[in-house]
This record gives structure tokens, sequence and C-alpha cells, in this order.
């Protein structure tokens, strides 16, 4: 019974690091097009959710919808089910022609808390409540750290950095120019929780903090004696390892 147990445990442990490494290949390969998740759940006739669940490793695409995303992005769809991006042109005749490894990042538990939100006014992106609505699977670049939290971005105003709908690790170092954040303002007068943003961060002086946004592209200015919380968005290469 010991033995059924190992084996099926190894098994899903198995399909897990698949999972998250097909899932990274996918969104590679979207991000390299510059396409949205929107763009390939449209394609492949599906919802932005089931897009955002594959890139993030939650779950496998099936064979069809894997050999469609890959004919949709210009890869091969052999590779892309080993976790690799490899221009379908270039793709090799046969597998004994493959000499590098597949790279199957470690698969972290679920105890990452992801905080709900509600979709803010025309000045905001959303609205962070604070509260505790599920959980995420903790990357192995964040193994050791503790105060991180995720965020599902519900604008387009990041696009196509950040797509809406898509996961986002906030945390660890204190952010500085350069960095993507997200913002948190205080309550204005009649609303029990403040407007937050996801930005990139150009710099502060005494009184604004000077960030940009890429759709439409524009610099947007916020009163530092309004914001409540600033914290720095952890890139995608940082939450793998890299």
């Amino acid at each position: 019974m010991d033995v059924l147990k190992a084996t099926l445990t190894n098994a899903s442990m198995a399909k897990s690091e698949k999972a998250v490494a097909v899932g990274a290949a996918i969104r590679s390969a979207r991000k390299q097009k510059s396409l949205s998740m929107q763009a390939i759940a449209d394609a492949l006739k599906t919802s932005v959710v089931a897009v955002g669940n594959w890139e993030r490793g939650e779950n496998l695409p099936s064979t069809e919808n894997l050999l469609k995303a890959a004919e949709f992005l210009g890869v091969d769809p052999t590779s892309l089910g080993r976790g690799e991006v490899v221009p379908r042109d270039a793709a090799p005749r046969n597998d004994a022609e493959i000499v590098s490894g597949t790279f199957r990042p470690d698969v972290g538990p679920m105890d990452v808390p992801i905080l709900g939100s509600a979709v803010g006014g025309d000045d905001g992106d959303f609205s962070l409540n604070g509260q505790d609505t599920d959980r995420a699977r903790r990357p192995p670049g964040i193994a050791h750290l503790t105060n991180v939290f995720a965020i599902h971005i519900l604008s387009t105003s990041m696009v196509p950095r950040y797509d809406p709908g898509e996961l986002l690790y906030c945390g660890g170092r204190a952010p500085i120019p350069g960095d993507h954040v997200l913002i948190e303002m205080h309550p204005e007068e009649g609303e029990a929780v403040g407007k937050a943003y996801v930005k990139k961060l150009v710099g502060r002086t005494k009184g604004e903090l000077i960030c940009e946004q890429y759709n439409p592209p524009k610099t947007i200015t916020f009163d530092v004696y309004s914001l409540k919380n600033m914290w720095r968005i952890i890139p995608q290469r940082e939450l793998l390892g890299f």
C-alpha cells in the first residue's frame, strides 16, 4: 500500500512539474509575440481563465489545445509539450537531434495568499480589500520569502506586460525606480477601501510618486500623503529562481 501511495505521489508531482514547465513555455512564446492571453483564448475558443491556469501551471492544456496553441504561437508542438520554446521552422526533425535538457522547475506548496479585489472606478485599476480569498502555488524563486502575497490584475492598463486575469506575486524587497509596483491608496471619504493600481515606478519626489502605464502610454503621479502601501511585483525570472 505504501509503495502504491508513493508511486501515485511521484506521478502527481511529475505531472505538476510538467504543467509548470509547459505553462512557462506558453507564456514565454506569447510574450515573444507581444500577444495577450485573450488573443490565445479567442484563437482556441476557450476562456482567459483557462489560459491563465495553463501559464501558471495549475493544469495542462489538452492535447488538442496544446496543438492549437503551438500553431497559433508559431512554435513546435512537440517542444512545447516538453516545456521548450522552439520556432516551428527551427525544430529538429527527430528527437535524437535534441541535445539540450528540459528545464523542470521545482513545484512549491499552495501557500501564497491571494488577496481579494474589486473593480475600481474610472481612475483606479481596482480596489484592494485585503481579504484572503484563495491560495496560489509558491514558485521556487520565493521559497524562503515570508512577506509575499498574490493578486489578480483586473484592468488593461499594463497590457502587454500584464493581462487582465493574470496572477501577480508581490513583496520581497522594497520597490525601487524601474520596478513594477502595486500601489494602494488610503480610502477616500465615504469609501471602505482605497483604490489600487499596478504601474511602473519611475521615481519619487518629496510629495509625489512618478509612475508609468502602458495602455494607453502615459505618466501618472500619485500624492505620497494619500499612499497607504506600495509593494514590488516580483518578476517572472525571480519567481522561477533565475
